[in-house]
């Protein structure tokens, strides 16, 4: 081979290498990558706002079953590049209970960490992008399962690309909202609560963020409060409330989007009966909360107790400097407002067989509702108690201001199988 075309071919060979390393730096391109699958995905948000996280259930993406969790990343579609979105993945066991222990309490050991139908995919909705073009010739470099994505109450519809592979494109380490352990309390853009030290089950403190500034409104909350009724062997009247209960903090998953904060609880009972069992998982979002109350009852309630009945509610605050409040009924037709004084049509507000109520002021809006299994046999009410003057112990609170949330009742008719009562606030800033 003549000098020149050694050199001809040694200029080609560097050409060629210096094109191998570019594409190995490029940024996260795909244009024709190796769709494995595509699946059509109608979104239930808990809370539809800007803000409003997807959940996607394991089964809702068959594909990604049994999918290694450290090899799964969601992008999306937009401007001729895939880029890497925030998200988690949040496993359940075979009872709904969220995996955030090494062994969660009264189930199996954890399983290695794949994803199940069980377990929960999260993403922010408005993340979703365009469809793939099918078209592109860039290089294949990944295995992607596709999701159309639809979501009824917001009206957006995209695309979402589930990623299978060792290898992934950086994700941005911003937190919409976060868990600070020295006040044991949570944090995003809209609200900062905490919870209370005696009974980390309950919240405690509630602030608003304040709109245009990075001040925090004042505590707007008196304290979140729990009470039990009814009649034992038949005559004997029965009445437990926290102060009743021993309650500590197990543990809590912190994630970009969501946080996952869990109490373990026991009340105490009358004779020998055997404490029942209360785990309050907390699922913190960026706009509200879920709380998820796992309920396990070692004995049949109806053997021993009647007329048995459960109030949860939130007490507010009535310090002068504080907004007004208002609830307003599930029709949205009622308001009445919270001014330490009942009327005919709070005492109505007691008879609603309702699941739904909602709460405002200047600072923002609260939209609480109840969410009972179909064989969960209990019936809820709304409940209202609006008089400054009434005390209620054990708290030693003066009054009560606007103390609304259920009443819950039937009890004596659940078995002893373990249960879930699920409560759900979102939140809105103020319009």
């Amino acid at each position: 081979m003549s000098d020149k075309a050694r050199l001809e071919k040694t200029t080609m060979n560097k050409k060629i290498f210096l094109l191998i390393v570019c594409c190995l730096n490029a940024p996260l391109q795909i244009a024709h990558a190796q769709i494995i699958a595509t699946e059509k995905v109608q979104l239930s948000s808990a809370c539809p706002s800007l803000q409003e996280l997807a959940v996607l259930t394991g089964s809702s993406v068959p594909a990604l079953l049994g999918t290694p969790l450290q090899q799964i990343s969601l992008l999306n579609y937009s401007q001729g590049r895939l880029s890497p979105l925030s998200f988690q993945i949040d496993q359940k066991d075979l009872q709904g209970r969220y995996q955030i222990e090494k062994s969660p309490p009264g189930g199996p050991q954890s399983r290695s960490a794949a994803l199940d139908e069980n377990d929960e995919l999260v993403f922010r909705i408005a993340d979703s992008g365009s469809r793939l073009p099918g078209t592109s010739e860039l290089v294949r470099r990944y295995s992607l399962v596709e999701l159309q994505v639809t979501d009824p109450n917001s009206g957006i519809s995209g695309w979402i690309y589930a990623s299978i592979s060792s290898q992934h494109g950086p994700v941005s380490s911003h937190n919409v909202i976060r868990y600070l352990p020295d006040t044991d309390s949570v944090r995003s853009g809209l609200y900062h609560i905490g919870f209370s030290e005696l009974s980390p089950f309950l919240v405690d403190t509630f602030h608003w963020k304040l709109d245009g500034n990075h001040a925090w409104s004042p505590d707007i909350s008196d304290t979140m409060k729990i009470r039990h009724r009814g009649t034992f062997l038949g005559f004997i009247p029965f009445q437990r409330t926290q102060s009743d209960y021993s309650s500590r903090l197990v543990s809590v998953k912190e994630g970009p989007l969501r946080i996952i904060r869990r109490t373990s609880n026991r009340i105490r009972m009358l004779w020998k009966l055997k404490t029942p069992t209360l785990y309050v998982d907390y699922v913190m979002m960026p706009d509200g909360f879920v709380m998820d109350t796992i309920i396990d009852i070692p004995f049949n309630i109806g053997l021993f107790f009647s007329n048995v009945e459960t109030l949860t509610t939130m007490d507010w605050n009535d310090a002068p400097e504080l907004p007004k409040l208002t609830i307003h009924s599930p029709d949205g037709v009622t308001e009445l407002a919270v001014d330490g004084h009942m009327s005919a049509d709070k005492q109505a507000f007691n008879t609603a067989n309702s699941r739904h109520f909602s709460v405002s002021s200047s600072f923002g809006d609260m939209f609480v509702s109840l969410d009972i299994p179909d064989d969960f046999p209990i019936q809820p009410w709304l409940y209202l108690r609006d008089n400054i003057e009434e005390a209620d112990s054990p708290e030693n609170h003066a009054g009560q201001f606007g103390n609304v949330g259920f009443r819950t009742t039937e009890w004596e008719r659940i078995d002893t199988k373990v249960q879930h009562l699920t409560f759900t606030i979102c939140m809105s800033a103020a319009s």
